[in-house]
């Protein structure tokens, strides 16, 4: 077989390397005595039927094993931390659990990110508050009351609250509030200042107070006009309820134009009824509409274990002229009364129950006239001097437009027997000291 001596140019820089491998190939393997040329080899299958010498290996290095094992493990280990840290920022740290408890457990990451700003975030949209702006822009001019009486000196037995009217100290709250304080009031403001107070004046039938504390330059609130209360008109209420100074609770007017009776008293006052809450040391409060302005002073509530959500407070233009008079004189000035509780009896009431329209007397003050007067509890008053009731839309105001010491005369029927009898009394108006009075009675 001939062979070009003319050298390729790849095989003319052969590397050591190709040396060496040859070597260690015939080192490694010997041809068995008697065997073909391997150019004459034509079947490559054919060394697989022979046995061949034992072939060397290289020797390989120690502990490469346990290095292998090594990595596989900090590998895995690496990669369920990363899958767990995904996890948890995608899902909480209760998906990890939940794989492992089949979802029974979970815990809960809530993201909380800061309020965005606004231009006035106290106004919606139609230039009202909002309840966040009411309470900012309106509950410094609310204060909380402390009532000391002669069971504690030291720790006050009652609570309730109260309007600043002026900048100079004046207040307003309700007459059971502070009729009750015979050892002393502490006013507390909303910035935590805290003043004695002195009693100016209190008239228990409107259940309106006066009070002042030595102080200056507070914030007065803004009273509205009562009588622009539309039903349904969403309001805010601050107060002290249950000692939790400056709470706040929010309704709407669930009723109005609602007639609250004095105890031992015909003369009704004027309340919007509310279904904020109002609960004890709410007395005194603010009821305010949604453009800050007072509409009402919250006054007590239709405590009963069948009713919730129905609270009054007396509407400011009732409240006015007497928070005017308080003021001023130290008492108001001439509110008269009956001396007599009543259910009033309207003509269609009277055509179902077969009755008469009329006042239906209840009780009658013993320290009024009309108890001297022959008038019982069970007569039926149809005319208050020559004006039949039925044809008087408001008998407070009707009342109301005498003077103390004025007299009236009242024709009344009265069942003797099986028969009625008619008869007239005359008796003097008396100086009105009725309270507000809770009932949960159905009548």
């Amino acid at each position: 077989m001939e062979y070009n001596e003319e050298k390729l140019p790849e095989e003319t820089a052969a590397p050591e390397a190709a040396l060496t491998e040859e070597t260690e190939k015939k080192e490694l393997f010997t041809m068995p005595e008697g065997s073909v040329e391997e150019d004459e080899i034509v079947d490559r299958d054919f060394w697989k039927g022979l046995t061949l010498p034992e072939v060397y290996e290289k020797p390989r290095r120690q502990g490469t094993a346990k290095r292998v094992v090594l990595n596989i493990v900090m590998a895995a280990a690496f990669i369920s931390v990363g899958f767990g840290i995904a996890c948890v920022t995608a899902r909480g740290r209760g998906v990890v659990s939940n794989l492992v408890t089949g979802g029974k457990h979970m815990t809960f990451d809530l993201k909380v990110d800061d309020r965005p700003e606004t231009d006035d975030e106290r106004r919606d949209e139609d230039g009202r508050y909002t309840a966040e702006g009411i309470a900012a822009v309106c509950g410094p001019s609310v204060v909380s009351l402390d009532i000391f009486t002669e069971q504690s000196e030291l720790v006050p037995t009652g609570k309730g609250s109260g309007i600043i009217v002026s900048t100079d100290g004046y207040i307003v709250s309700n007459a059971h509030v502070v009729d009750k304080a015979t050892n002393g009031i502490k006013v507390v403001l909303n910035d935590e200042r805290e003043y004695a107070a002195t009693v100016i004046g209190s008239d228990p039938r409107t259940d309106i107070a006066v009070i002042k504390i030595p102080a200056v330059d507070l914030q007065p609130a803004e009273f509205g006009n009562s009588d622009q209360v539309r039903l349904g008109e969403e309001v805010v209420c601050i107060g002290t309820p249950a000692g939790y100074r400056h709470s706040i609770s929010k309704g709407v007017v669930s009723g109005i134009d609602r007639k609250v009776l004095p105890e031992s008293s015909a003369m009704a006052v004027n309340c919007l009824q509310v279904d904020a809450a109002i609960n004890p040391g709410n007395s005194g409060g603010a009821m305010f509409n949604m453009w800050g302005q007072v509409i009402g002073i919250t006054s007590s509530k239709l405590a009963s274990i069948d009713y919730e959500g129905i609270g009054f407070a007396i509407t400011t233009n009732e409240a006015k002229t007497v928070i005017e008079d308080l003021m001023e004189y130290g008492f108001v000035q001439g509110k008269a009364r009956m001396g007599i509780t009543y259910i009033p009896i309207s003509q269609a009431t009277a055509e179902i129950t077969g009755s008469r329209a009329g006042m239906n007397v209840q009780s009658i003050a013993s320290d009024c006239d009309a108890a001297n007067s022959g008038l019982m509890a069970g007569d039926l008053i149809t005319e208050i001097d020559g004006v039949k009731v039925e044809d008087i839309e408001d008998v407070t105001a009707f009342v109301q437009s005498y003077e103390p010491g004025d007299e009236i005369t009242v024709h009344v029927f009265r069942k003797v027997g099986d028969s009625e009898e008619e008869m007239d009394f005359t008796f003097k108006l008396m100086n009105d000291r009725g309270t507000l009075v809770e009932t949960d009675k159905d009548e």
